[in-house]
């Protein structure tokens, strides 16, 4: 995809060589530019992507001082010298700035073969470059964290999305560990309430992409991340680190629990309701339930005199004095004026009655003290199990029939 413009400067006195330099193909994606000057020229030396010199007519010291002062840092440097001068070079400080050293003379075929290896070896820099800027680019675009660890876990390389999570930029983060880069204090980490090393072991062990639920502190936040971590492999086969991605999902979790809430309760009061009920009731562990049904009598004069914006004022007092009450109960609006209450545990019959009285008490206080809801008072049924054998579908519907009769009753 990337397209590549050399600017080859030859300094030499032979005409063959950059005669040779011109006829060389040219790989798919690169072109060529060619200067050519006896002697090393300043400009020619500061536009130049590729220098070869051919310094055997002069001093070689000098020669290369002027080169490498003058030519871009990026551009490469390679010098055509005599034996003498190669051994001179090679012993020379700044050394390691020249490309590489060809020994002259050399045949044309060799001075060919020479050029076809450093072409091949300029195009693979540039095929590197290239899938460096792909995996750059395509990590720094996803919004999840995305990270490459060493097997001891220190992180060689994130992702732009890893470093506004933590803070902290790519230079402080590589090679860096964990309690670093998290600012979690190794105490704190001994807990294992946060992000732990133990699934990367377990990723290196099984030696297969893993996923794992996670959760990790980001400043004064706790996130719940779903992370993916696949092992690297080394070039024996031996495994090097790991590569992790995590995709933050507190805000789903959350939306995922508000829609289960909003599902499972009554809006207006915050109770469980029908639904909740019915399809949970059954993982109460203890088979021996008391059950309590409630109804409001004269609920429907308060909506008729005072409207449904005061009803519900008196179905919310209701849900909240049941609450302070019975607060280890399972409390529910069956809808209406309807409430439920569950109890676990053995009861006596005089444990039972006990608490339905303290229901309609409790119940009846409440409204007496609001002028508006002075004529509600609560009729209360109660089911318990004797044998720990009966259903709850047993017991509400025996309740039911008992909180109406009393209802009767009291008309």
């Amino acid at each position: 995809m990337y397209h590549c413009e050399i600017c080859f400067y030859m300094i030499t006195e032979q005409n063959e060589l950059f005669e040779i330099l011109k006829q060389m193909p040219q790989f798919l994606r690169f072109s060529h530019e060619y200067q050519k000057s006896v002697r090393a020229e300043a400009e020619l030396t500061g536009r130049a992507d590729v220098i070869l010199a051919d310094i055997r007519q002069t001093d070689a010291v000098e020669t290369i001082a002027f080169l490498l002062s003058h030519k871009r840092k990026e551009a490469e440097l390679i010098v055509l010298a005599n034996q003498e001068q190669t051994a001179l070079l090679t012993t020379k400080d700044d050394a390691e700035e020249i490309t590489d050293i060809w020994t002259v003379p050399l045949t044309e075929s060799e001075f060919r073969f020479r050029l076809t290896r450093w072409q091949k070896a300029y195009k693979m820099s540039k095929d590197f470059w290239q899938t460096q800027t792909y995996l750059d680019t395509t990590i720094n675009c996803v919004p999840h964290l995305i990270w490459y660890k060493d097997k001891e876990g220190a992180h060689m390389k994130v992702n732009e999305a890893f470093c506004n999570a933590v803070n902290k930029t790519m230079k402080q983060i590589e090679g860096r560990g964990h309690y670093y880069i998290w600012d979690i204090d190794p105490d704190e980490y001994a807990k294992g309430e946060f992000i732990c090393m133990e699934s990367e072991y377990e990723v290196m062990e099984k030696g297969e992409t893993c996923i794992f639920d996670e959760t990790v502190k980001i400043g004064d936040s706790v996130r719940e991340l779903k992370t993916y971590k696949a092992p690297l492999f080394d070039l024996d086969g031996s495994v090097m680190g790991t590569a992790g991605v995590a995709i933050d999902v507190t805000q789903e979790r959350l939306y995922e629990q508000m829609m289960i809430r909003n599902a499972n309760t009554d809006f207006l009061t915050g109770l469980y309701n029908r639904r909740y009920v019915y399809e949970f009731i059954d993982q109460l562990k203890n088979d021996y339930i008391s059950v309590y049904c409630i109804d409001l009598d004269h609920f429907k004069s308060v909506n008729d005199i005072y409207g449904h914006h005061e009803g519900d004022k008196a179905l919310v007092l209701t849900a909240k004095t049941l609450q302070e009450c019975l607060s280890e109960s399972l409390i529910a609006r069956m809808g209406g004026d309807e409430f439920l209450v569950v109890l676990t545990g053995v009861y006596t019959e005089d444990e039972v009655e006990k608490t339905k009285k303290m229901i309609k008490d409790q119940l009846d206080r409440e409204f007496a003290k609001h002028e508006n809801f002075k004529k509600i008072t609560a009729s209360v049924g109660v089911a318990y199990s004797r044998t720990g054998t009966e259903t709850f579908h047993q017991l509400f519907h025996r309740a039911d029939e008992m909180m109406y009769r009393e209802k009767e009753s009291s008309r």
